[in-house]
């Protein structure tokens, strides 16, 4: 007999599967395997608008249909699992909603509070803490029973949700750090609760647009997508099949592990797994080790693209290599993107700017040159220091493909000021020459370049021919 399945909340191609609307009030005791997406589970209904900053909630008869629909679905789930059947869960990003419910005063007046709400509420288990976060990168344990699925989706799959600290479970997939549970397996009752990584299709490819007789025009599924839903629905019965064989061995009792019954060849293949789990625990630390010293080694590429504060870090970067001391500066009153002092015992202050398509204007200058009134009107500070403004606009333009750098009026006023212009781009080229060849001629030459071009946009010395 073919196995039934529900699909609620997810549209599998092809309508070979039956599919049920959250909001319906259809029993799912017919189906032998539920198929899940909890991204469509939201309330519906009136919302209430707050005055304070809290912003608001669903009203009361709204809040106790979707409470009632989800304790409901929660229901139906467990007597699916606990008759023996299996249930597949397609991680989506969890959402929260505020729902009002009645509160009775002394008085006996009515007035009501409210609560918090997953759209994950309705499992009928704890799976763990659960992370909205999103991704691509989906690492297969290699599990024999979901390896079919893994082969034919593995383009489709991708993080919408991590699981961390998940509850006696049996990871299935992970992300890149294996403590982040993508997909797993959970025992309940005599059923399976699956949890799989989103599996994401293009609607648009999925459907074509044909004219019946009539001559109307009425979408249908392509070829590729019948041939994504049969395949799907033919992984999830193989999985649920191979699930149940597997349940039907008695678990071995404890005893049977006393050295009297173990054999040597046995022994020997048990020591050997241990051994290659250590050399795993090694390889990850090594890993983690070589990943970090990668970020730390890649800081200087921010100087292409990023903004805010990774821009600044990667100026600062940037500096340190040409010879300055550089720093954030933050004493809660004043907050400064780089304090910088040169080997010369010349002393400035940077402020960074990037701009998606635009070139760096005025108003960063205007801050930068309030910067350095406030910095000079410090206690401690005897002497004005300098202004330098890095820019990076057209930061998501490729560098050989920029056709701007700071408005005229933005250079009127750094001229006025003698401020120092530096596209972060040029400063990039010169710090990663400096960070891979020791040569002090040139650095020097950077930083006299800096100083006399104050008033400019500095221009670097070329790079000297290896």
């Amino acid at each position: 007999m073919s196995k039934k399945i529900f699909s609620i909340g997810y549209e599998v191609p092809g309508n070979i599967v039956e599919y049920i609307d959250f909001s319906s009030e259809q029993s799912l005791m017919d189906a032998d395997i539920l198929l899940i997406s909890p991204d469509s589970f939201s309330p519906s209904g009136n919302w209430v608008s707050f005055t304070t900053s809290d912003g608001g909630c669903y009203n009361i008869e709204s809040s106790k249909v979707y409470k009632q629909k989800i304790s409901q679905l929660k229901k139906e789930i467990q007597d699916h699992l606990n008759s023996g059947k299996n249930v597949f869960i397609l991680l989506s990003k969890e959402e929260k909603y505020p729902l009002a419910y009645n509160v009775t005063t002394k008085k006996k007046e009515y007035n009501y509070s409210t609560e918090t709400y997953s759209n994950y509420n309705f499992l009928p288990i704890s799976i763990g803490t659960l992370t909205s976060a999103s991704g691509k990168h989906v690492e297969f344990s290699g599990n024999p029973i979901f390896s079919g699925f893994y082969k034919k989706f593995e383009k489709y799959l991708e993080y919408q949700l991590y699981i961390e600290d998940p509850n006696n479970a049996q990871a299935i997939f992970t992300g890149k750090d294996k403590t982040k549970v993508l997909g797993a397996v959970y025992k309940i009752g005599a059923g399976n609760l699956i949890i799989l990584p989103y599996l994401n299709y293009d609607y648009d490819k999925f459907v074509k647009t044909k004219k019946n007789k009539k001559g109307k025009e009425k979408e249908c599924w392509t070829e590729a997508a019948l041939k994504f839903g049969h395949a799907l629905v033919e992984c999830l019965i193989q999985i649920a099949n191979d699930l149940n064989k597997s349940a039907e061995r008695t678990p071995p009792p404890k005893w049977v592990s006393e050295s009297d019954f173990v054999g040597a060849k046995e022994t020997k293949i048990i020591q050997s797994i241990k051994n290659e789990e250590r050399k795993i625990v090694n390889i990850t630390r090594e890993i983690g080790k070589l990943n970090a010293e990668l970020l730390e080694e890649q800081i200087l590429k921010d100087l292409l693209f990023e903004q805010g504060k990774p821009l600044e870090n990667a100026v600062i970067k940037a500096l340190k290599i040409l010879g300055y001391r550089a720093e954030n500066y933050n004493d809660g009153d004043l907050e400064l993107d780089q304090v910088i002092i040169s080997p010369e015992n010349h002393r400035y202050i940077g402020e960074c700017e990037g701009k998606n398509e635009k070139d760096i204007d005025i108003s960063k200058l205007r801050q930068l040159i309030e910067s350095m009134n406030a910095d000079f009107a410090r206690d401690e500070v005897e002497e004005k220091a300098f202004g330098i403004l890095f820019g990076n606009p057209q930061r998501l333009t490729s560098p050989d493909k920029r056709t701007l750098d700071f408005t005229k009026k933005c250079k009127t006023g750094a001229e006025r000021e003698k401020i120092a212009l530096i596209k972060t781009v040029d400063l990039f080229r010169v710090a990663k020459y400096l960070a891979e060849n020791n040569d002090e001629r040139f650095k020097n030459q950077c930083r006299e370049t800096i100083h006399n071009g104050l008033g400019t946009t500095v221009v670097f010395p070329d790079l000297p021919k290896k």
